[in-house]
């Protein structure tokens, strides 16, 4: 449960870049929350890898 609000704080506190990333490839808004979704799913998949050696904005999972 604290990963979950731990992620969902990470997820929330960055969510301007990565709709300013989303919006550099897609213009349509469905693709916008698509994409949006498979970063946070996919982000989510490798969260138990964060080891918080950077920033949550720029890790890559």
């Amino acid at each position: 449960m604290i990963q979950q609000k731990e992620f969902l704080k990470n997820i929330n506190d960055n969510r301007g870049i990565i709709y300013k990333i989303i919006n550099l490839y897609v213009d349509d808004a469905e693709d916008r929350k698509d994409l949006y979704q498979e970063i946070v799913f996919q982000s989510w998949k490798s969260f138990q890898n964060f080891k918080e050696e950077s920033r949550f904005s720029t890790w890559n999972p």
